[in-house]
């Protein structure tokens, strides 16, 4: 005799978690690159839907998605699954992705993607790059000249990347540096005001004041880094319309765009 009551218990439990399988909601997209180079076959694709809101703790993993592409070239294509009732208001969310061979990072997104989950329907892009074209900086043979004082004053600065991690689109932190040597911006949240020397490429920023706004803990937390970076700034370099600022060993701090 077969005994039936385990296809029951499982009928039952199919019953229950069909309501919840049918509230998830799909978020679309696909995850590129701009270099010319092939995609490693071992390579493995993974996109996350994180909320980013806490500065203090790390961001929580509503989904992910891990992509083996298997000899497929870029865009690989993704799809999340999500139950909107992680999905609070007032939250800050956002989509990562990284490419990884074994345990070797190759790429990831620098620049954030904040998204509002319950309104965006997709596709959404995510741009990768290169993590050792990132980090790479010229021997000290190959440096180019230093650039003069004028390449940097004068202009309004956007930061795009500080760290090495993105920065919030709707954030802006700004640095303008004067030819009399007042510099001024916002941090993402408060306006902050001193003053800096240049001079052979080289920068020394005198302690700066700042208003004290309060704003949300992302925001809080980009201005913090921010003003950490240019705290510790000591040289510059100018690559097209990118500014990069440097430490005393002329490694990257933040990379900056033109914004006027």
């Amino acid at each position: 005799m077969i005994n039936i009551l385990p296809l029951r218990l499982l009928f039952a439990l199919a019953i229950l978690l069909a309501p919840s399988l049918a509230l998830a909601r799909p978020l679309d997209g696909t995850v590129t690159y701009r270099e010319r180079i092939a995609l490693d076959p071992r390579a493995v694709v993974t996109v996350s839907l994180v909320d980013v809101s806490r500065a203090d703790a790390p961001a929580i993993v509503i989904a992910k998605q891990r992509i083996r592409p298997r000899g497929r070239e870029v865009p690989i294509a993704f799809r999340l699954h999500y139950s909107p009732s992680r999905i609070r208001p007032g939250r800050t969310y956002q989509l990562q992705a990284r490419i990884e061979r074994g345990s070797q990072l190759q790429f990831i997104n620098t620049d954030a993607i904040p998204i509002e989950p319950l309104k965006t329907k997709g596709p959404v892009t995510i741009l990768v790059r290169s993590v050792g074209q990132a980090a790479a900086t010229p021997p000290a043979k190959d440096k180019a000249p230093a650039p003069p004082a004028s390449a940097l004053q004068g202009t309004e600065w956007l930061a795009e990347d500080i760290g090495g991690r993105g920065v919030l689109d709707i954030v802006q932190s700004t640095l303008t540096i004067g030819a009399d040597g007042k510099i001024s911006g916002s941090g993402g949240c408060n306006r902050y005001f001193g003053t800096a020397t240049v001079k052979d490429g080289k920068v020394s920023i005198g302690p700066l004041g700042s208003t004290q706004m309060a704003c949300v803990p992302a925001q809080m937390d980009q201005e913090r880094k921010f003003l950490d970076a240019l705290g510790a700034t000591k040289g510059f370099r100018i690559e097209g319309s990118k500014l990069i600022l440097l430490d005393g060993r002329d490694k990257p701090l933040m990379r900056l765009a033109r914004n006027n």
